[in-house]
């Protein structure tokens, strides 16, 4: 199904209607007055607290639990972003956890609670209500836990399948292959004019990949990559 992800930091907009009164001292465009409630921005409400706010939602915790990183998240925003990349770091550069084993973070659940006492009546930023009081056991976070793994195993053995395809076909490209080549031709301004030359196809793949090597100088090397299509020199 589509899942929305709820941004929780939001801005006050003026209404058309206030916004005439701005412009136009008082009307709208028509000879109404516009009345001092609508022009009047409505009084903000409390600072959140941020050491209490989610870093991937950006809204006050409601169910905050944590992982084996030592990072806390509520568990909705972390779930739902594993979803999509199973067992990823949301605060890494693209690293994996080793697992998806997540605790419920009481001291955090205290500190909020303690906070929305002290403020009654107030909805945090992207909450509906205040009467949601559904928090996770963990019972039901060590299932979610299991689903997540599974996700992120499936997910391995289809990129590695993928990959193994992939090299198969780079052999069957270097079986049929020409053992040797020859980059000629005229080059921009003469720019890597020394990679023009006899090239010999490599024994074996490089990276993978099917190359050809330069007779002259086997540090030049030609390749072909099924990303873009094209062939490269390097």
């Amino acid at each position: 199904g589509v899942r929305k992800l709820i941004v929780c930091r939001r801005r006050a907009v003026p209404t058309m209607r206030s916004w005439a009164g701005w412009l136009f001292g008082g009307s709208d465009g028509s000879d109404a007055a516009v009345p001092a409630a609508a022009a009047s921005p409505a009084l903000p409400g409390p600072e959140e607290p941020e050491d209490l706010t989610c870093p991937i939602s950006a809204c006050l915790y409601r169910d905050p639990v944590m992982l084996v990183s030592g990072h806390t998240f509520e568990r909705m925003s972390i779930v739902e972003f594993w979803r999509r990349r199973p067992l990823a770091n949301p605060l890494g550069t693209g690293e994996r956890l080793r697992t998806a084993q997540m605790i419920i973070n009481y001291g955090c659940r205290s500190q909020v609670d303690s906070w929305l006492e002290r403020h009654p009546g107030y909805v945090p930023e992207g909450w509906s209500s205040r009467e949601d009081k559904r928090r996770s056991t963990q019972s039901d976070l060590d299932g979610i836990s299991s689903e997540i793994e599974n996700a992120a195993k499936q997910a391995d053995e289809r990129a590695a399948a993928e990959a193994a395809a992939e090299e198969e076909e780079a052999r069957q490209q270097l079986a049929d292959a020409a053992a040797t080549v020859y980059l000629v031709g005229d080059l921009p301004g003469g720019v890597h004019r020394d990679y023009l030359g006899v090239y010999e196809r490599e024994p074996e793949l490089v990276n993978g990949r099917m190359a050809y090597a330069m007779a002259d100088d086997p540090t030049k090397m030609l390749w072909f990559s099924r990303t873009n299509g094209y062939w490269h020199a390097g």
